[in-house]
């Protein structure tokens, strides 16, 4: 198995980590990542996915690149 994600991303407002709490090893290749994500995801009913991101500390929201 290659290597995992590690969810490190950055809030393009403020700055802020938005790297989760580790995903237990055993289990981390059903997520195919080492850690979850602080960052929310934002639905569209119409589109049936999510098309955007929000900050859980600032609020800011950004597109979802596809």
């Amino acid at each position: 198995m290659g290597k995992l994600n590690d969810n490190r991303v950055f809030c393009p407002h403020c700055g802020a980590d938005l790297q989760g709490d580790p995903i237990p090893e055993e289990i981390q290749h059903h997520y195919g990542a080492t850690h979850s994500s602080r960052k929310i995801g934002i639905s569209s009913m119409k589109e049936d996915c999510v098309i955007k991101w929000q900050c859980p500390d600032c609020k800011g929201q950004w597109k979802r690149k596809l």
